[in-house]
């Protein structure tokens, strides 16, 4: 399962960014059965929760377990793949902005 977990990280990963979880979601969508989606929406949200709840304490990395959760999601709704490209998107270009505005003071 770890490295089935590793499989996906690297997939994802290695698209370039803004097609990242859609490229991921058409290689994925339409495997498997009827409850598929169910069942990979229920594991992907509570990766999710248990990232959040691990990243409360100090020096907890629960934030790692927030991309293959919110991977599992968008592998089966399209609409999550796009919202997460895009907000990855907006996210880099706030980041550079920001470096940029400290770079330059």
């Amino acid at each position: 399962m770890i490295e089935k977990l590793r499989g996906t990280y690297r997939e994802i990963a290695e698209a370039p960014a803004g097609k990242r979880f859609t490229r991921f979601h058409r290689r994925r969508n339409g495997k498997g059965g009827r409850w598929r989606p169910v069942i990979m929406l229920g594991v992907g949200l509570i990766m999710v929760v248990a990232g959040f709840v691990l990243s409360l304490p100090p020096l907890m990395p629960g934030f790692l377990l927030w991309i293959p959760g919110l991977a599992l999601m968008a592998s089966q709704f399209h609409g999550l793949a796009r919202g997460l490209d895009r907000g990855e998107c907006v996210v880099r270009g706030l980041y550079r902005r920001i470096r940029q505005a400290l770079i330059t003071r």
